[in-house]
């Protein structure tokens, strides 16, 4: 008996041992945890990642907001998604139970930095917005700086760079006055890339040396590769093309030591640019699909569409059209990943949103105070006479309901004809085109079969909008628009295909016929000033329907539409089958 009592007492001890064990290796887990984000977090944000990937995820509960903040920040600036909402959704807890609306404002900036480093666009603005919002009853001036230059370079991702300037410009001043070195250093590089895309290289290079000497002051290491990359795209445009490869390789070099390798995906694409204008295609080709690989590994939708957008080109100068087609697809698919087209119209509206918003609350208040004081008076009337307004109610409702139920097949055609409609120019969009062309395909054997398309492209688009600004861009296309149907039928359909591109479908026209309708419009265009622009230009490239499936039909066209412009823009090109052999002026028959 006395054994068994002993044994026993041994295992009980063993097992207490063992449990006192664990509870100090985790404690000392989430106190080396701790230590780690301290050292890091600003610096050398890999090592806090990695550390994070490693602790058990109870241990990321028992960091404290503040640790949380910085944590997150981390994450976010390495582009780990996961990891950072993990994060931020503990701080926004934390956050609840403090009732700290700083905390929560942290937490969606942490979250909107992540989403735009990966390019989510609309993702990210929904972040920032939030943190705004949060901001607006509990922030010190550092927090709202932070966001205003966070919105700033939203706008210059979707070229709206006269709404992005006065943020930059606010953002600064107040780092300044608090001599914020750090943050100071992070609004420089952004309006420096504002400024190399304004094409204002010489401005940029002094914004981007200056945030260099800032970041190397306070050891700000992650800004490094992106200023560098920058840098070499200055001095590429400014015709130094050694110089140019030195800061590429410089950038390429603190990517390496920072750990942070998707910055490493826009610097090869810089490099692939550089190579191919000194004439190494294959070299250039071999780093733009290094691009795309870091790309998809890291899931940069802005990254990948900007590259698969410039192999598209490569593809062209190396004659492979359907490659350039499918890489223009890519891109396109990526583009829509990245929410540009649902926030355009809101974020041109921004400003006025942030100008105005306490101005609004106040209004709402009042507003809110009057409609109470009024009820209130009224409310002895409105007891007297709740039988009335019930049976006006009702009758309301009954007149409403019956009304909506007899319109709503009319509703529904209307709505779906909205629904096809371009909203900058009022004509159809893509995916009316599409149906049109589903359509005319899949008509009956016994029906006419004979129509055309032809794909339009307005030549050096993007150079209008960097010179310009897209309002002047818009209005552009809206003009270029209207001289296109001023030379239709009122049976042809001209859709909107995308950006500046247009898909005219011109039924019971041959190619022949569809060449004199087009070139008859590249006329028209090419010698009429647009305002505030001058003369502009249109490529366009025409396919005629043989028996093909959609897809073969408007590949031929914008095949003949790549050729076009890679003969030098401002002409009209037929793509015809192989069998085909078109004979007309001033067209080149493509049989690739």
């Amino acid at each position: 008996m006395p054994r068994r009592m002993f044994a026993q007492n041994i295992v009980v001890l063993y097992v207490a041992l063992c449990s006192g064990l664990l509870i100090f290796a985790s404690s000392a887990n989430a106190s080396e945890l701790e230590g780690i984000i301290l050292e890091n977090s600003q610096n050398e944000p890999s090592k806090v990642v990695e550390a994070l990937k490693k602790a058990d995820r109870t241990d990321y509960s028992k960091l404290s907001p503040e640790l949380l903040v910085k944590a997150s920040y981390a994450t976010a600036i390495s582009v780990d998604i996961p990891l950072t909402i993990t994060l931020t959704d503990l701080l926004l807890a934390k956050a609840d139970l403090l009732e700290s609306d700083r905390l929560k404002g942290q937490a969606y900036y942490n979250r909107g930095a992540a989403y735009a480093s990966s390019g989510t666009h609309d993702l990210a603005l929904d972040s920032f917005l939030l943190a705004l919002a949060s901001f607006e009853s509990d922030a010190d001036e550092k927090d709202v700086a932070r966001i205003k230059a966070a919105l700033a370079i939203m706008y210059v991702e979707i070229g709206e760079y006269e709404l992005a300037k006065p943020y930059f410009k606010e953002a600064l001043e107040s780092h300044k006055s608090r001599n914020d070195v750090l943050n100071m250093a992070i609004v420089m590089q952004n309006r420096g890339f504002m400024k190399i895309l304004l094409g204002e290289f010489i401005e940029a290079r002094k914004d981007l040396l200056l945030s260099l000497e800032y970041s190397k002051s306070v050891n700000f290491k992650p800004s490094l590769p992106i200023l560098y990359k920058n840098l070499g795209k200055v001095e590429a445009e400014q015709g130094n093309p050694e110089l140019a490869l030195s800061y590429l390789d410089q950038a390429l070099q603190e990517s390496n030591k920072t750990d942070l390798e998707h910055h490493q995906s826009e610097i090869m694409r810089e490099i692939s640019r550089l190579q191919l204008k000194n004439g190494f295609l294959e070299k250039s080709r071999s780093s733009i699909v290094k691009s795309i690989e870091i790309g998809e590994k890291y899931d940069l939708l802005k990254q990948l569409k900007d590259s698969y957008l410039f192999l598209a080109e490569l593809e062209v100068v190396f004659g492979n059209y359907k490659a350039a087609y499918l890489a223009k697809e890519k891109a396109s698919v990526y583009s829509e990943k990245m929410g540009d087209s649902r926030i355009a119209a809101n974020l041109s509206r921004l400003d006025r949103y942030t100008a105005t918003l306490k101005e609004q609350n106040k209004r709402l208040v009042l507003e809110k105070e009057k409609e109470i004081a009024t009820l209130a008076t009224e409310r002895e009337e409105l007891l007297k006479n709740f039988s009335i307004i019930v049976a006006v109610i009702a009758i309301f409702l009954a007149a409403y309901f019956l009304r909506r139920f007899s319109h709503t097949n009319k509703q529904a055609e209307i709505y779906e004809k909205q629904s096809k409609i371009d909203v900058l120019t009022g004509v159809w969009n893509r995916r009316a085109g599409e149906a049109q062309l589903a359509r005319l395909c899949q008509r009956d054997l016994d029906s006419v079969k004979v129509f055309s398309i032809a794909m339009l492209d307005i030549d050096h688009f993007k150079q209008v909008n960097d010179r310009f600004g897209h309002d002047v861009g818009d209005s552009a296309i809206v003009s270029i628009c209207n001289l296109i149907q001023e030379n239709l039928r009122p049976t042809d359909m001209l859709c909107r295909w995308g950006g500046e591109e247009f898909l005219l479908i011109l039924e019971s026209f041959d190619a022949s016929n569809a060449f004199d309708v087009c070139e008859r419009i590249r006329q028209k265009i090419a010698s009429t000033s647009i305002e505030k622009i001058g003369n502009m230009t249109v490529s366009i490239g025409i396919s005629m329907f043989d028996n093909d499936e959609i897809f073969e039909l408007i590949k031929r066209g914008d095949q003949a539409l790549y050729r076009a412009k890679h003969l030098g823009r401002n002409q009209v090109i037929i793509k015809g089958k192989p069998q085909e052999n078109y004979a007309k002026t001033k067209v080149e028959l493509s049989v690739d």
